[in-house]
């Protein structure tokens, strides 16, 4: 079932843990590519000190996280890596949620390839032209729940955050306790 808007329209923190078993179905060529999250990180927009948004701030980078829940927010980092980010909550209210690692529901020659954030995006091809896709009306992307059911939650400290100073040691990263491909710090 693929999933609507009131699914993404909650807080940043549940969204993350919501997450974490759904499919992101990703039409490449005319063929849907299904990976399922197994690793996030929310982002709790004006009040956390690790988020693009923290004080509110708004640039032109960080716009999309100001979108309704269900959009998305890929921006750029280190010169090197594509980040997939989907927005939670409602419209003006700068929160989102890090898709950190999936697990490939299709072969793939390495499982290594999408666990972690920058590999996830040059295997699915996400880069900047994805920046503000909707994933509730787009026909490209979009996420759906094929009753998948999360045994077990692990919550821990988000990664390299340092900056953040307190906010860095909040329990914001969740993942499948289990899943071989979730991220290694």
């Amino acid at each position: 079932m693929r999933l609507d808007r009131d699914f993404f329209t909650i807080d940043a923190y549940v969204l993350a843990q919501k997450l974490l078993g759904k499919v992101i179905c990703l039409n490449r060529n005319g063929k849907i590519e299904k990976y399922r999250i197994v690793e996030t990180e929310c982002y709790g927009g004006g009040v956390d000190k690790a988020s693009h948004a923290y004080n509110y701030l708004r640039t032109e980078r960080n716009d999309a996280m100001y979108l309704s829940g269900g959009h998305l927010y890929v921006y750029f980092i280190y010169g090197m890596y594509y980040m997939l980010n989907i927005t939670a909550s409602v419209e003006g209210n700068p929160e989102a949620v890090l898709i950190r690692a999936v697990e490939p529901l299709q072969d793939v020659p390495l499982k290594s390839e999408t666990n972690g954030p920058g590999k996830l995006c040059r295997k699915l091809g996400i880069d900047r032209r994805y920046n503000k896709l909707d994933l509730v009306t787009s026909d490209i992307m979009y996420l759906e729940d094929d009753g998948y059911q999360v045994q077990e939650i692990v919550h821990t400290k988000r990664i390299n955050i340092d900056y953040a100073e307190e906010d860095k040691d909040k329990l914001w990263r969740f993942y499948i306790k289990g899943n071989p491909h979730v991220s290694r710090k």
